[in-house]
């Protein structure tokens, strides 16, 4: 087998922690065969390196690569990159994200949505897509497929968003590509037809490592994945490992046609998550 591209998916944690992780998949167009080459887990500072700097050169080591998933947001609410000097409030601003924004928000309210949270949004933690998400995605899913929804800058999510923020001065010449491990997850158990009980226990501590193997292996089956024994072995016992893989499958999907299309209306400056279509 020739003519291979290579993707990386980078599940990134805290930089003093050890639970940033980092998959590499090799995808064979003509044949249309997978393989997961590796996944290197529990990326942190060693000998006098720090955990960014560790995290760098591994990238660097997998070249050339087509693009890499990244489970955190690669831009900044709407607020944030706005130059003007004095702000006219939300309700009033006229930049075209938040203008999206106010729109959806005010379907969302006529909709009658069973959704408390339809009530405002806040344009300097939120971007489109997670308004996207709450309004037109999650709403299609079952109801045991559905999560909650981390802001770009809520507490959860805000460090990761600022670490990314950095690393991405130093990947400027990698093709980057936003993902969400528990959407891309969601989407892929419903089209390989995955019961309720692997979907809603495969991020716990003890079921979830029965669950991510059950998962893996209806990739394996159902999508020409070659999993190595231990790399199995390693995604099944680590969710961190696991949501890198994904991380990485929604990068090749989204360089294959395998994702949704941005929807019409959809505020062109704004930042895109792929997901499975």
């Amino acid at each position: 087998m020739r003519d291979s591209r290579r993707y990386l998916g980078l599940e990134l944690a805290g930089a003093k922690n050890k639970k940033t992780a980092l998959a590499l998949l090799e995808y064979y167009p003509k044949e249309k065969k997978i393989f997961l080459l590796d996944i290197h887990d529990r990326i942190a500072a060693q000998e006098g390196r720090s955990g960014d700097e560790v995290l760098l050169a591994l990238i660097d080591q997998q070249q050339p690569v087509t693009s890499m998933g990244v489970n955190v947001p690669l831009g900044l609410p709407p607020c944030l990159s706005c130059s003007r000097k004095t702000c006219p409030t939300q309700d009033k601003c006229q930049l075209a994200a938040v203008r999206w924004m106010r729109r959806e928000t005010e379907k969302a309210r006529h909709r009658r949505l069973q959704e408390p949270r339809a009530i405002e949004f806040t344009p300097y933690t939120q971007r489109p897509f997670e308004l996207w998400a709450r309004y037109h995605l999650l709403p299609k899913l079952p109801e045991w497929a559905r999560f909650d929804i981390d802001e770009t800058l809520g507490g959860n999510k805000a460090p990761l968003t600022a670490r990314m923020n950095f690393l991405q001065r130093h990947l400027r010449d990698l093709r980057l590509i936003e993902a969400w491990p528990k959407l891309s997850v969601a989407l892929l158990a419903l089209q390989l037809d995955l019961g309720k009980r692997a979907l809603s226990t495969y991020r716990h501590l003890e079921e979830g490592v029965h669950s991510r193997e059950q998962i893996l292996e209806a990739l394996a089956e159902k999508r020409s994945i070659f999993l190595y024994e231990k790399d199995l072995r390693k995604a099944t016992h680590s969710l961190p490992a696991f949501d890198a893989f994904i991380c990485a499958l929604t990068a090749l999907l989204a360089d294959n046609n395998g994702c949704a299309r941005v929807p019409a209306g959809f505020p062109a400056a704004s930042d895109w998550v792929e997901y499975p279509r």
